[in-house]
């Protein structure tokens, strides 16, 4: 049956419910108290008739929300408070407000999924992208909704936005060789940012006539790095420079050097992408590379309020502003040996 063509009986009919029922869950009626097993049957019926809601469906057709939803990874991450704080500026002067979801929390709960696309929760969703597997499920999201997929490669049917990740590693291996560095390995994670910030870092080298190390797989939060930067040191890594692939990252790094007996920057030199406001209060203090982040979010919210108001597809890569090296205390030139 056509997603166009189903009706709340013919839900009714295949979850082997009444009609009241259905519309009862579909518009998640806070007093209904029903088993979850027959809330769950009423769903998969949904999904398998592809329904949408009469009211939902007006809403499509007539009127709008006034709400973008902003689905991130690590909500609480500090990188993004630059980037929140720009998106919700720039929609509060579209006329919308922002609404922060869980990008792990919308593709693990399928009925999450269903209730914000085919409910019509918001108008419009911003997309993190970039990081990590479960980015496949959230571009099929963005198929169903208006969306603007940040941080994303370019990906066909899809409207993109990305900073130029591939020149801010370029600048902070720059900065390293321009110190002295000749052993400079990259500190990466999952995902496409990280590949492209990797692929940045190697084309530095290139330039240089150096030879990238073996990417340190450290993730994307301050742990797993530490723990990752510490075992590398033990099995004896002879890197004298160390590019992060964020601050969040960098945390971790900062304290696995320490921890581990060798000193910042006199023993190893930090640089990480992205600055914060961690990142000059740490000891030593952390040279970054500075990224745009404001920018990306009140382009962002332009961008999807045009897909609101007509869906194209393509790439816009943020580079008019080239990245800033802001050195601090953690580089400086390598040991002597």
């Amino acid at each position: 049956m056509s997603r166009r063509g189903a009706r709340l009986s013919d839900v009714a009919r295949l979850a082997e419910v009444s009609p009241g029922l259905v519309s009862r869950i579909v518009n998640d009626d806070p007093t209904l108290k029903v088993r979850a097993a027959t809330r769950e049957r009423v769903l998969e019926a949904v999904e398998m008739l592809q329904y949408i809601p009469h009211a939902s469906a007006r809403a499509l057709r007539s009127s709008r929300t006034g709400l973008l939803g902003f689905a991130l990874h690590r909500v609480n991450d500090p990188i993004y408070a630059q980037l929140v704080d720009s998106a919700q500026a720039a929609a509060t002067s579209r006329g919308y407000s922002v609404v922060l979801l869980s990008a792990e929390d919308l593709m693990g709960r399928p009925s999450a999924h269903r209730a914000l696309v085919r409910g019509h929760r918001v108008d419009g969703l911003l997309i993190q992208s970039g990081f990590q597997a479960v980015d496949a499920g959230l571009q099929d999201v963005a198929r169903e909704v208006p969306s603007l997929v940040f941080n994303a490669d370019e990906t066909p049917g899809l409207r993109t936005l990305r900073l130029d990740d591939a020149a801010a590693a370029r600048a902070a291996t720059r900065h390293l060789m321009d110190l002295g560095h000749t052993r400079i390995a990259f500190v990466g994670a999952e995902g496409a940012t990280s590949r492209r910030r990797f692929q940045g870092y190697a084309e530095a080298l290139s330039g240089g006539g150096l030879a990238p190390l073996p990417m340190i797989a450290g993730g994307w939060e301050a742990e797993s790095a530490r723990a990752e930067i510490a075992s590398s040191l033990a099995a004896g890594g002879e890197a004298t420079g160390l590019v992060v692939a964020s601050s969040t990252s960098a945390l971790g790094v900062h304290a696995g050097v320490l921890a581990s007996g060798a000193a910042i920057p006199e023993d190893i030199s930090v640089v990480s992408i992205h600055d914060t406001w961690f990142a000059e209060h740490l000891t030593p203090s952390l040279t970054v590379v500075q990224l745009p982040l404001a920018d990306i979010g009140s382009a962002a919210v332009d961008l999807l309020i045009e897909q609101i108001e007509e869906s194209t597809e393509g790439e816009t890569v943020l580079d008019e502003q080239p990245p800033r090296l802001i050195q601090r205390a953690s580089s400086a030139p390598p040991p002597q040996r």
